[in-house]
């Protein structure tokens, strides 16, 4: 049974659960209509209407289950069935009086479900505006002194029923819309976080081999270093000592902080950045003993540095920088980042989006920072202006009891 409803309107991982409800519903609908005509068909009535129903669903079915144009094919469905299909059938059930206006209540709940925006309460305010028109023209056509006041009853309790139906139907979906936007957001941070892992441990597996191979060259170095002082060509050792002292002095950490996921992922990002030749303006002091989320804080430091870096990449090298600060300002730690940002591929104002060409795999890293602040009581600013792009967060956070208070800082 399951297999079948994934075949008929479309499986979960492929299909949204409004896609799926459109599908549904539009399947009923057309087995309404079909049935419809069936009727007209053995009473001996007109069946074009019905015909021609039919015909507008089996099409919105067709392209919105089979060619993904859901978001096409609704509005325009939706528009057809509220100012065509349900005065139609309004008015061709008996009105008030008929079947048709219960499902009235069906449908405008649907209706809340699938839509949403300012389309849906275009929409739903319409519905609610032809309901009352049938309603009064029932009640101008068919009322007579016995039934008039049952006929005003039936079609209050109608669109009270309507409206308290869109009202609770909205509210409800909007929940529901958030709660999955939070699945969704808490998801890509876990996927990030599995990320940033992976990229952390292979990194450290290579600067162990960097480590080891440069062990191994030291002896060949003091070789060369005792072989000159041997000679007595002390000069020469001299210089060939500064000169190793020089290339060792590259791979010293560029930050100190007591944390070492922390101090391990700030110091190969900035490190990928100065080889990059782009320019370094640190200012860091962390206290010892914050109660610091140290897998969330690699996240976050991870994509900020990694937005700086992708987007001094855009600009000339004599232009590339980063600014970044990380202190503590009780009861939050603060992070800083700015860096040069190319004009040209400005994003929308007020919106955390990708200037990045491969947009669908791209564009979580300010959305994941975002989410993980807020999830850590905090919050992210951002701003652009003048070329320059800046990044605030902050996030909640204290003092252990054992703490010092003493900064750890370059």
């Amino acid at each position: 049974m399951r297999e079948l409803g994934n075949r008929l309107i479309g499986d979960e991982n492929s299909f949204s659960f409004e896609q799926r409800i459109f599908n549904f519903v539009i399947l009923l609908s057309i087995c309404m209509t079909v049935f419809g005509t069936l009727l007209d068909i053995h009473y001996r009535v007109g069946i074009w209407v019905d015909l021609v129903f039919t015909g507008c669903w089996i099409l919105t079915f067709y392209f919105s289950r089979f060619h993904a144009h859901f978001d096409i094919v609704s509005k325009i469905s939706i528009s057809i069935f509220i100012f065509a299909y349900f005065p139609y059938y309004w008015t061709s059930s008996g009105g008030i009086s008929g079947t048709f206006p219960g499902f009235a209540v069906i449908f405008i709940a649907i209706l809340c479900i699938i839509l949403k925006g300012k389309f849906r309460i275009f929409m739903t305010v319409s519905m609610l505006a032809v309901a009352v028109l049938l309603v009064c023209g029932d009640i101008y056509h068919n009322g007579s002194p016995g039934n008039t006041t049952n006929l005003i009853f039936s079609g209050v309790q109608i669109l009270f029923i309507m409206v308290s139906m869109a009202i609770l139907t909205i509210f409800y979906s909007d929940i529901h819309r958030k709660e999955e936007a939070r699945s969704e957001a808490y998801a890509k941070a876990i996927e990030e976080h599995y990320r940033q892992q992976l990229y952390y441990m292979k990194n450290l597996e290579e600067m162990t081999d960097r480590l080891k191979a440069e062990r191994h060259d030291f002896n060949h170095h003091l070789g060369v270093i005792y072989g000159l002082l041997e000679s007595g060509d002390a000069d020469k050792a001299g210089e060939y000592a500064s000169q190793l002292v020089k290339t060792a002095g590259e791979y010293q950490n560029l930050v100190n902080v007591p944390y070492p996921m922390v101090r391990a992922m700030l110091n190969y990002k900035l490190s990928a950045a100065k080889d990059k030749n782009i320019r370094l303006m640190l200012h860091i002091g962390v206290p010892e003993g914050l109660v610091l989320p140290e897998f969330d804080l690699t996240v976050i430091l991870g994509n900020l540095l990694d937005n700086a870096m992708e987007a001094c990449m855009t600009v000339d090298e004599n232009d590339r920088y980063i600014g970044f600060n990380m202190f503590y300002k009780p009861d939050y730690l603060i992070i800083q980042t700015e860096n040069p940002a190319n004009d040209a591929s400005k994003p929308q104002s007020g919106k955390h989006s990708t200037t990045k060409s491969d947009a669908e795999n791209h564009g979580y890293g300010l959305r994941n920072i975002e989410f993980l602040a807020h999830k850590h009581n905090g919050f992210m600013k951002t701003a652009r202006e003048n070329g320059v792009f800046k990044a605030d967060v902050a996030i909640l956070t204290a003092l252990g009891q054992s703490s010092d208070n003493t900064p750890a800082s370059l």
